[in-house]
């Protein structure tokens, strides 16, 4: 079967990963091409079966970008002539849905990467209500399935684990980190995390936080210096071996106000982390059992992840006890069984 692909990019986040992971599966049955913006950043690595087609994407929702980036999907679709196609993130998806209505509509899977209970532009909505009728659409929670009322043709899948679980109890450095690219600090509430770092350093100087991602945005790092942080937090930029580092620290905090599902959570999980998050939509309480496999805070409230993380870092055996329990709750996102799901919907949907 040709399989077309379509996203943004294959480096630097979540989606990414897991569009990559799917990638590299299907190439082991398909011909599979990816189109993708021109980019020259490093990617997570594709096996060399898998065709890239680079295409000049428009990303701001303006009518006549919208109207572009569908012309230039038609043409590609009709280049390709694929038997399946699947897209990744909704403004993407709303223009590839367009062309292939246009083109001979094609079999067609959309996958959404964040959650739908969040405020929406006009694109988005329109997309989601509309649009998505046309296709098969994959969510990475089952919040969001559910919410989805107005949809038929839907699922959901949670997305894998992109490594092998481990246990390394010994070696934990004092430290606690969060991951995600500086540019989305809003959405990663990484604002609310340094003032909850700034009340709990002072108490534990032998602590720090460290941030993992792209440093790409001066704001965080300027609101670190006006609460006298700076020996307490530190930036260590991206990477592709985030594994590596997670085996060495002690705590993992998601600090974010919304998410899709995020991949940081269930990676630090399996590198035996404990960890710590807001109950935002959506995700980590589709991940986390409370107080078992880690620590719930409530959505949004700073004295409460304060008060979680703190109990962290006191207690040793607590997160010993947590880690421990998350390295066998996040086995159910381990990748073959997450790509069987995959492979169940791709025949399903080829078949109707």
């Amino acid at each position: 079967m040709k399989i077309l692909f379509f996203i943004g990019k294959l480096y630097g986040g979540g989606a990414e990963r897991v569009a990559v992971n799917l990638l590299n599966h299907l190439s082991e049955h398909h011909e599979v091409i990816a189109a993708i913006a021109n980019d020259n950043h490093k990617g997570y690595p594709l096996k060399p079966g898998i065709t890239i087609k680079i295409i000049d994407f428009r990303w701001t929702n303006r009518f006549y970008q919208i109207f572009s980036n569908t012309l230039v999907i038609k043409n590609i679709l009709k280049e390709i002539k694929p038997d399946l196609i699947i897209s990744f993130i909704v403004d993407l998806n709303g223009c590839v849905l367009l062309a292939n209505s246009i083109y001979k509509r094609k079999r067609i899977i959309v996958s959404e990467r964040t959650t739908i209970q969040r405020k929406q532009s006009v694109w988005q909505i329109i997309t989601r209500r509309i649009l998505y009728k046309l296709a098969q659409v994959v969510f990475v929670s089952k919040s969001d399935f559910s919410h989805a009322k107005w949809l038929k043709n839907k699922t959901f899948i949670y997305n894998p684990l992109s490594y092998d679980t481990t246990t390394n109890k010994s070696c934990r450095e004092k430290t606690v980190v969060a991951i995600g690219p500086q540019s989305r600090w809003h959405v990663k509430g990484f604002d609310m995390l340094i003032l909850t770092w700034a009340k709990i350093a002072p108490l534990h100087p032998d602590w720090k936080l460290q941030f993992i991602g792209a440093n790409n945005d001066s704001q965080i790092r300027d609101l670190t210096k006006d609460f006298g942080l700076e020996k307490q937090v530190e930036f260590l930029g991206w990477t592709d071996e985030i594994d590596k580092i997670l085996r060495s620290k002690s705590i993992y905090v998601l600090s974010s106000r919304n998410e899709g599902f995020p991949n940081s959570l269930i990676e630090a999980m399996s590198q035996e982390c404990a960890c710590v998050a807001f109950d935002c939509k959506t995700g980590p309480n589709e991940i986390i059992t409370d107080g078992v496999s880690g620590l719930l805070a409530r959505n949004g409230d700073i004295d409460d992840l304060v008060t979680k993380l703190q109990l962290l870092i006191e207690d040793e055996q607590l997160r010993r006890r947590l880690a421990t329990a998350a390295t066998e709750e996040v086995r159910r996102f381990e990748k073959y069984k997450i790509m069987r799901l995959w492979d169940e919907l791709i025949q399903s949907t080829v078949e109707q």
